[in-house]
């Protein structure tokens, strides 16, 4: 089974900083998600980064009008720092599984930049 979308979980939400990079990328409609065997750190930077681990972290499937040139788009973004990889996962939605593309870190990237385990399984600031 194809990724049929991306998971997203931090500054590309609606509300946050980078949103407007998910719409430009060709967003086309959103629903809640989460991925399992994740959790979330906060890093100095003021954005997240999930990492393989027990727990999991709560965002939104985002499907794209064109996934592969939205994933170009995103791609570009996520890889500005080098921090992220994109990977493909499962997530669970309110309907079904469904497999999506993540970007996700590795622990010891993020214990190097001074990433720290965030309580919860949702970025501050998330707005419906």
């Amino acid at each position: 089974m194809e990724p049929e979308g991306v998971f997203v979980y931090g500054s590309l939400l609606p509300g946050e900083r980078y949103h407007a990079v998910a719409r430009r990328a060709g967003l086309m409609r959103r629903m809640p998600a989460w991925l399992e065997g994740y959790r979330l750190y906060a890093l100095p930077s003021g954005y997240p980064a999930a990492v393989p681990g027990a727990g999991a972290v709560e965002g939104e499937l985002f499907v794209f009008r064109d996934l592969e040139a939205a994933l170009r788009l995103l791609d570009r973004f996520e890889a500005a720092d080098g921090l992220y990889r994109r990977v493909a996962v499962y997530v669970k939605t309110p309907a079904a599984r469904r497999r999506a593309w993540a970007y996700v870190a590795d622990a010891a990237a993020v214990a190097r930049r001074g990433g720290a385990p965030w309580p919860s399984e949702r970025w501050r600031g998330r707005r419906a």
